[in-house]
């Protein structure tokens, strides 16, 4: 290895770790947005862990216009790393870094290394493909791919005589790219076509037109959903012109700095027609003709609008080389091109900064108006408990629930998912007669609540929401204290803020979900609160409860009964007297019983693993001169 290859090695290294660096930047900035719950809906972050064959029902329920490559390589992913919004957009930064090293690769053997190395650097700093760096979907897997197949084009095209293990990678890349989105049939039609263009139809070109038949071959199995049910988007969006998608499209490649495109495309305008490239000649043709057939299928099926720019990302490819290719032969000195990259990374920065990328960046502009889920999780990891309920405000209900074909919220995946709480996010507007009314039922089915929001930018109707549950439970402690979060517990007054949950199994799947006893000493009264769910709503007016306080000798003293409310984890406080008790040494205890035959069921007590259908409590003593 000479100096020269030391140089070039360490260059792309620095570029490659620039690039994890700001790929690393964006996992954890901002919350998953609706396509990335389709993802993690798919893959099982919400029901972990799928299996492969249960991936695939998963797809054919919910996204049966998708192929399954992807969310069977992110299930698996996930298993191991975990489904942690950090680990699952790893996995896309993985397949980002591998695009611009095999990027380097194909340009360098194509073109020579100084246009590589300028490749890898316009790509890295292109604002609009960082991205997808760490987005939960399947983007930078076609980009990498698209980059892997066309690599073995150029090794077919210029080999002599390709050998099997090469035709055998030129045909399973194919297949590979179109197993991971359907956007790869457009590609490898493009390719296709442009290589039919300027390499003419030879005993090669028909052998390689035979390899693209056999991988789209191998999609057989996916075409009649495809064609019946791909890209059919026309019910939310209309498609927009081609000649309207031209000045986004240029800000997007150029980093929002579209008169920088004028020289460049000059430039290489001048290059191709003061020497032939057949490999730049093949990349403005692939450019073309994808474009023109993304085009045609936009108006067809209604595919293109301003916030799904991402399908035209194939595009990045030869676009990112053609104008590494048209800065490397600006000038022959090396100053120039550092000047033109350096003008072109802060361009993107600014485009950045501007958050005018945004807009093309999703169609799901509610994320916006979510809550900051990701950092609700990270403050909340390991300081709750399995029944603890967050309520939060939102400028978008639809964080709670996703009214198109999932059924789920954003709010799902963080609260249920990562942290095995649930939860709900009023409406930062909701009217204040019907905000009562819905924190007091919020209340109503649980003894405790988390109260959750951004302290620097309190919504209109925070302190209503929290005098009504201050009306009924007690503050604790802080759970996140921070400028822009505050998370706070709220207990009944009988649970108390210490207060360690105990549960109750029953042998027919009722459940004491929790329990928690106060003795009123200047009342002469236990209050007992005992919190229980039901597997079956009918079993709710088939079993009562039943609270009894029991003699040293056996005899039941006080008792009262409680019918189990029309709910389904309901609470209740229950009071039970202590006045006028003689002396001696009571048990209370808890009895589950059927309203009809008055049978008692069994169950046992999970924090002392005592089974039995009396079940003690609580054990006290009265003595002489509190009898009297």
């Amino acid at each position: 290895m000479d100096a020269s290859d030391i140089k070039h090695l360490f260059t792309m290294t620095l570029i490659l770790l620039v690039a994890s660096a700001i790929g690393v930047s964006g996992l954890n900035a901002d919350v998953i947005w609706g396509d990335e719950l389709i993802s993690l809906v798919v893959t099982g972050a919400l029901d972990p862990p799928f299996s492969p064959s249960r991936v695939l029902d998963t797809i054919a329920s919910f996204a049966p216009d998708h192929v399954p490559l992807y969310y069977l390589l992110s299930a698996g992913w996930s298993q191991l790393a975990g489904w942690s919004q950090l680990a699952l957009r790893y996995l896309p930064l993985l397949a980002g870094i591998a695009m611009i090293a095999w990027l380097y690769r194909l340009v360098c053997d194509d073109i020579g290394r100084r246009y590589a190395i300028v490749a890898a650097v316009v790509m890295t700093s292109n604002t609009y493909v960082m991205i997808f760096f760490h987005e939960i979907r399947t983007y930078m897997f076609i980009l990498l791919l698209v980059v892997v197949h066309t690599w073995c084009y150029r090794r077919v095209v210029q080999s002599k005589n390709p050998s099997l293990l090469l035709w055998a990678c030129f045909i399973v890349s194919a297949a590979v790219l179109l197993y991971t989105h359907l956007l790869g049939l457009f590609f490898l039609v493009a390719l296709g076509a442009s290589h039919l263009l300027i390499e003419g139809l030879s005993k090669r070109t028909r052998s390689m037109l035979a390899g693209w038949a056999v991988a789209m071959g191998s999609l057989t199995p996916y075409l009649p959903t495809f064609l019946t049910r791909g890209f059919k988007y026309g019910e939310t969006e209309s498609a927009i012109l081609a000649t309207e998608l031209v000045e986004p499209l240029v800000g997007l490649l150029s980093n929002g700095l579209g008169i920088l495109m004028i020289p460049l495309v000059l430039n290489l305008a001048y290059q191709i027609s003061r020497r032939r490239n057949t490999m730049i000649l093949s990349l403005v043709s692939l450019a073309i003709i994808y474009f023109t057939l993304l085009i045609v299928a936009s108006w067809m099926f209604n595919l293109i609008t301003l916030s799904r720019m991402r399908y035209f990302l194939i595009l990045w490819f030869p676009c990112m080389i053609l104008i590494a290719f048209s800065i490397s032969e600006f000038s022959h000195s090396p100053k120039v091109a550092i000047i033109l990259l350096t003008v072109w990374a802060l361009a993107g920065l600014q485009f950045e900064r501007s958050g005018q990328i945004r807009q093309y960046a999703t169609h799901d502009k509610r994320i916006l108006q979510y809550p900051p889920l990701h950092l609700y999780e990270t403050s909340l990891r390991g300081k709750v408990r399995p029944d603890d309920f967050l309520v939060g405000f939102s400028e978008s209900l639809s964080v709670n629930e996703n009214k198109g074909r999932l059924g789920v919220g954003i709010a799902d995946y963080y609260l249920g998912a990562l942290l095995g709480i649930d939860g709900v996010f009023l409406h930062t507007n909701l009217r204040r007669y019907r905000l009562e009314e819905d924190v007091r039922s919020i209340l109503e089915a649980r003894p405790l609540v988390l109260l959750a929001h951004d302290p620097s930018n309190a919504p209109l109707n925070y302190a209503k929401t929290s005098a009504v549950i201050q009306s009924v439970f007690g503050p604790c402690d802080l759970l996140a204290d921070e400028p822009t979060l505050l998370i706070r517990r709220y207990a009944h007054a009988v649970m108390g803020c210490d207060h360690i949950a105990a549960s109750i199994e029953y042998d027919n799947g009722i459940r004491v979900v929790d329990r928690a006893l106060r003795f009123d000493a200047g009342a002469e009264r236990i209050d007992a609160l005992i919190w229980w769910e039901v597997p079956d709503e009918a079993m709710l007016d088939e079993y009562n409860l039943s609270l009894q306080i029991i003699s040293s000798e056996g005899k039941n003293v006080r008792q009262t009964d409680h019918h189990l409310y029309n709910n389904i984890v309901p609470w209740s406080v229950i009071e039970l007297s202590t006045e006028e008790l003689p002396a001696d040494d009571y048990a209370l205890v808890l009895i589950l019983y059927r309203r009809d035959t008055g049978s008692k069921v069994v169950g046992v007590d999970q924090s002392t693993d005592e089974p039995g259908s009396i079940l003690p409590l609580w054990g006290f003593t009265r003595r002489p001169e509190d009898a009297e």
